[in-house]
Protein backbone atom coordinates (compact mmCIF):
# COMPACT_ATOMS: atom_id res chain seq x y z
CA UNK A 1 0.00 0.00 0.00
CA UNK A 2 3.06 2.56 0.54
CA UNK A 3 3.48 2.43 -3.55
CA UNK A 4 0.63 4.21 -3.51
CA UNK A 5 2.76 7.34 -1.95
CA UNK A 6 4.55 8.47 -4.29
CA UNK A 7 3.15 7.54 -7.77
CA UNK A 8 1.90 10.79 -8.60
CA UNK A 9 4.74 12.26 -9.33
CA UNK A 10 4.89 9.84 -11.91
CA UNK A 11 2.62 12.24 -14.13
CA UNK A 12 5.50 15.20 -14.87
CA UNK A 13 7.12 12.03 -16.86
CA UNK A 14 3.90 12.58 -19.36
CA UNK A 15 4.16 15.91 -20.05
CA UNK A 16 6.96 16.17 -23.07
CA UNK A 17 4.63 13.31 -24.67
CA UNK A 18 2.04 16.39 -25.29
CA UNK A 19 4.69 18.19 -27.50
CA UNK A 20 4.94 15.26 -29.71
CA UNK A 21 1.12 14.18 -30.15
CA UNK A 22 -1.69 14.42 -27.55
CA UNK A 23 -2.95 11.36 -29.29
CA UNK A 24 -0.61 9.48 -27.89
CA UNK A 25 -2.00 9.76 -24.51
CA UNK A 26 -5.04 8.37 -25.75
CA UNK A 27 -3.36 4.89 -26.73
CA UNK A 28 -5.69 3.57 -23.75
CA UNK A 29 -8.80 4.71 -24.41
CA UNK A 30 -10.27 0.80 -24.01
CA UNK A 31 -9.86 1.53 -20.60
CA UNK A 32 -13.68 3.62 -20.81
CA UNK A 33 -15.98 1.09 -22.29
CA UNK A 34 -16.93 -0.13 -18.75
CA UNK A 35 -17.75 3.48 -18.16
CA UNK A 36 -19.84 3.89 -21.46
CA UNK A 37 -22.01 0.56 -21.04
CA UNK A 38 -22.98 1.66 -17.52
CA UNK A 39 -23.96 4.90 -19.13
CA UNK A 40 -25.82 2.81 -21.84
CA UNK A 41 -27.78 0.75 -18.86
CA UNK A 42 -28.74 3.36 -16.74
CA UNK A 43 -30.17 6.13 -19.70
CA UNK A 44 -32.00 3.18 -20.65
CA UNK A 45 -33.67 3.07 -16.67
CA UNK A 46 -33.87 5.97 -16.62
CA UNK A 47 -35.99 6.40 -20.12
CA UNK A 48 -38.41 3.33 -18.64
CA UNK A 49 -38.30 5.06 -15.56
CA UNK A 50 -39.70 8.74 -17.62
CA UNK A 51 -36.65 10.61 -15.79
CA UNK A 52 -34.84 12.58 -17.85
CA UNK A 53 -31.63 14.43 -16.89
CA UNK A 54 -29.15 16.57 -18.66
CA UNK A 55 -26.16 14.71 -20.60
CA UNK A 56 -23.82 16.92 -18.46
CA UNK A 57 -25.43 15.92 -14.75
CA UNK A 58 -25.91 12.38 -15.88
CA UNK A 59 -22.19 11.82 -16.97
CA UNK A 60 -20.64 13.76 -13.81
CA UNK A 61 -22.91 11.81 -11.33
CA UNK A 62 -21.78 8.16 -11.89
CA UNK A 63 -17.86 9.49 -11.98
CA UNK A 64 -18.43 10.95 -8.70
CA UNK A 65 -20.30 8.11 -6.90
CA UNK A 66 -17.05 5.91 -8.68
CA UNK A 67 -14.97 7.41 -6.80
CA UNK A 68 -16.88 7.45 -3.61
CA UNK A 69 -16.71 3.65 -4.21
CA UNK A 70 -13.24 3.78 -4.56
CA UNK A 71 -12.49 5.94 -1.30
CA UNK A 72 -14.79 3.52 0.58
CA UNK A 73 -12.90 0.11 -0.49
CA UNK A 74 -9.47 1.92 -0.01
CA UNK A 75 -10.60 2.68 3.49
CA UNK A 76 -11.94 -0.72 4.82
CA UNK A 77 -9.06 -2.28 2.94
CA UNK A 78 -6.49 0.12 5.17
CA UNK A 79 -8.69 -0.25 8.56
CA UNK A 80 -9.06 -3.81 8.14
CA UNK A 81 -5.07 -4.45 7.42
CA UNK A 82 -4.09 -2.06 10.37
CA UNK A 83 -7.14 -3.80 12.23
CA UNK A 84 -5.24 -7.47 11.43
CA UNK A 85 -1.58 -5.72 12.01
CA UNK A 86 -2.56 -4.84 15.64
CA UNK A 87 -4.08 -8.00 16.20
CA UNK A 88 -1.22 -10.03 15.33
CA UNK A 89 -2.71 -11.92 12.18
CA UNK A 90 -0.14 -13.31 9.97
CA UNK A 91 -2.28 -13.46 6.96
CA UNK A 92 -5.09 -10.79 6.93
CA UNK A 93 -8.26 -12.96 5.56
CA UNK A 94 -11.15 -11.24 7.12
CA UNK A 95 -13.28 -8.62 6.30
CA UNK A 96 -13.04 -6.94 2.67
CA UNK A 97 -10.10 -9.16 2.19
CA UNK A 98 -12.49 -12.17 2.14
CA UNK A 99 -13.41 -10.87 -1.34
CA UNK A 100 -10.36 -8.97 -2.32
CA UNK A 101 -6.76 -10.08 -1.73
CA UNK A 102 -5.78 -6.28 -2.55
CA UNK A 103 -8.77 -4.15 -1.47
CA UNK A 104 -6.07 -1.22 -1.57
CA UNK A 105 -4.85 -1.01 -4.77
CA UNK A 106 -8.54 -1.91 -5.83
CA UNK A 107 -9.80 0.96 -4.25
CA UNK A 108 -7.08 3.30 -5.41
CA UNK A 109 -7.87 1.72 -9.11
CA UNK A 110 -11.67 2.60 -8.91
CA UNK A 111 -11.02 5.97 -6.80
CA UNK A 112 -8.80 7.50 -9.77
CA UNK A 113 -10.71 5.34 -12.65
CA UNK A 114 -13.62 8.14 -11.68
CA UNK A 115 -11.15 10.66 -11.87
CA UNK A 116 -10.20 9.61 -14.99
CA UNK A 117 -13.74 9.45 -16.22
CA UNK A 118 -14.62 13.01 -14.61
CA UNK A 119 -10.99 14.61 -16.37
CA UNK A 120 -12.83 13.38 -20.10
CA UNK A 121 -16.03 14.58 -19.55
CA UNK A 122 -14.92 17.79 -17.97
CA UNK A 123 -14.28 20.58 -21.07
CA UNK A 124 -11.37 21.94 -22.01
CA UNK A 125 -10.22 25.45 -21.40
CA UNK A 126 -11.16 27.51 -24.02
CA UNK A 127 -8.09 27.90 -26.60
CA UNK A 128 -6.87 24.32 -25.35
CA UNK A 129 -6.92 21.05 -25.67
CA UNK A 130 -6.08 18.32 -22.99
CA UNK A 131 -6.67 15.36 -23.84
CA UNK A 132 -7.82 12.89 -21.07
CA UNK A 133 -4.50 10.88 -19.66
CA UNK A 134 -6.23 7.21 -20.68
CA UNK A 135 -2.76 5.88 -21.59
CA UNK A 136 -0.81 6.89 -18.13
CA UNK A 137 -3.89 5.78 -16.22
CA UNK A 138 -3.61 2.56 -18.36
CA UNK A 139 -0.25 2.66 -17.37
CA UNK A 140 0.17 3.64 -13.89
CA UNK A 141 -2.74 0.65 -13.16
CA UNK A 142 -0.67 -2.34 -14.47
CA UNK A 143 1.96 -1.09 -12.79
CA UNK A 144 -0.49 -1.42 -9.40
CA UNK A 145 -1.08 -4.74 -10.52
CA UNK A 146 2.26 -5.34 -11.25
CA UNK A 147 3.29 -4.74 -7.41
CA UNK A 148 0.35 -6.66 -6.16
CA UNK A 149 1.17 -9.71 -7.59
CA UNK A 150 5.13 -8.93 -6.67
CA UNK A 151 4.11 -8.70 -3.71
CA UNK A 152 2.02 -12.20 -3.67
CA UNK A 153 5.25 -13.85 -4.64
CA UNK A 154 6.91 -12.45 -1.20
CA UNK A 155 3.98 -13.59 0.81
CA UNK A 156 4.07 -17.08 -0.74
CA UNK A 157 8.07 -17.10 0.14
CA UNK A 158 6.90 -15.80 3.66
CA UNK A 159 3.71 -17.93 4.48
CA UNK A 160 4.00 -20.82 1.73
CA UNK A 161 1.13 -22.80 1.85
CA UNK A 162 -1.27 -20.83 4.13
CA UNK A 163 -1.04 -18.34 1.49
CA UNK A 164 -0.96 -20.17 -1.13
CA UNK A 165 -4.43 -21.58 0.24
CA UNK A 166 -6.02 -17.92 0.55
CA UNK A 167 -4.75 -17.25 -2.77
CA UNK A 168 -6.90 -20.04 -4.30
CA UNK A 169 -10.26 -19.07 -2.19
CA UNK A 170 -10.04 -15.37 -2.44
CA UNK A 171 -10.10 -13.21 -5.81
CA UNK A 172 -7.36 -11.28 -7.17
CA UNK A 173 -8.73 -7.82 -7.51
CA UNK A 174 -12.68 -8.09 -7.69
CA UNK A 175 -14.59 -11.47 -7.93
CA UNK A 176 -15.74 -12.40 -11.23
CA UNK A 177 -17.26 -15.24 -13.14
CA UNK A 178 -15.22 -18.13 -13.64
CA UNK A 179 -15.25 -17.86 -17.92
CA UNK A 180 -14.42 -14.33 -17.71
CA UNK A 181 -11.50 -14.66 -15.63
CA UNK A 182 -10.30 -17.56 -18.11
CA UNK A 183 -10.99 -15.05 -21.11
CA UNK A 184 -8.41 -12.44 -19.10
CA UNK A 185 -6.06 -14.78 -18.38
CA UNK A 186 -5.55 -16.45 -21.43
CA UNK A 187 -2.56 -14.49 -22.70
CA UNK A 188 -0.91 -15.66 -19.22
CA UNK A 189 -1.71 -18.88 -19.79
CA UNK A 190 -0.60 -19.19 -23.27
CA UNK A 191 2.49 -17.90 -22.47
CA UNK A 192 3.63 -19.47 -19.26
CA UNK A 193 1.13 -22.31 -18.68
CA UNK A 194 -0.82 -20.98 -15.64
CA UNK A 195 -3.39 -18.47 -15.01
CA UNK A 196 -1.07 -16.49 -12.54
CA UNK A 197 2.44 -15.24 -13.31
CA UNK A 198 4.45 -15.20 -10.20
CA UNK A 199 8.62 -14.80 -11.08
CA UNK A 200 9.18 -11.36 -11.74
CA UNK A 201 10.02 -11.75 -15.01
CA UNK A 202 6.70 -13.33 -15.57
CA UNK A 203 4.96 -10.55 -14.20
CA UNK A 204 6.92 -7.47 -16.26
CA UNK A 205 6.25 -9.82 -19.17
CA UNK A 206 2.60 -10.34 -18.60
CA UNK A 207 1.89 -6.68 -17.92
CA UNK A 208 3.72 -5.77 -21.35
CA UNK A 209 1.81 -8.13 -23.49
CA UNK A 210 -1.54 -6.54 -21.61
CA UNK A 211 -0.26 -3.05 -22.17
CA UNK A 212 -0.22 -4.34 -25.61
CA UNK A 213 -2.99 -5.83 -26.17
CA UNK A 214 -5.15 -2.58 -25.06
CA UNK A 215 -3.13 0.17 -26.37
CA UNK A 216 -3.94 -1.63 -30.06
CA UNK A 217 -7.66 -2.41 -29.00
CA UNK A 218 -7.40 1.40 -28.24
CA UNK A 219 -6.06 2.49 -31.34
CA UNK A 220 -9.24 2.98 -33.25
CA UNK A 221 -10.72 5.22 -30.39
CA UNK A 222 -7.68 7.47 -30.01
CA UNK A 223 -7.41 7.94 -33.74
CA UNK A 224 -10.71 9.74 -34.16
CA UNK A 225 -11.16 13.73 -34.19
Amino acid sequence: MFFLAGIGVLRALWLPILDVSPKILRLGDIVYVPYMILIFLLEHMFRLMGVHLPPTKFEAAPSLMIMMLGLLIFLLGTTTWLYGKFRGYRIIDFWIYRFSRHPQYLGFIVWSYGLLILAAITPSPRGDYIPPPSLPWLIFTLTLIGSALNEESNLIKKYGEEYVKYRAETPFMIPLPKPLINLLTMPVRALFGKSMPERRREIIGALLIYGLILALLSTPMALKP
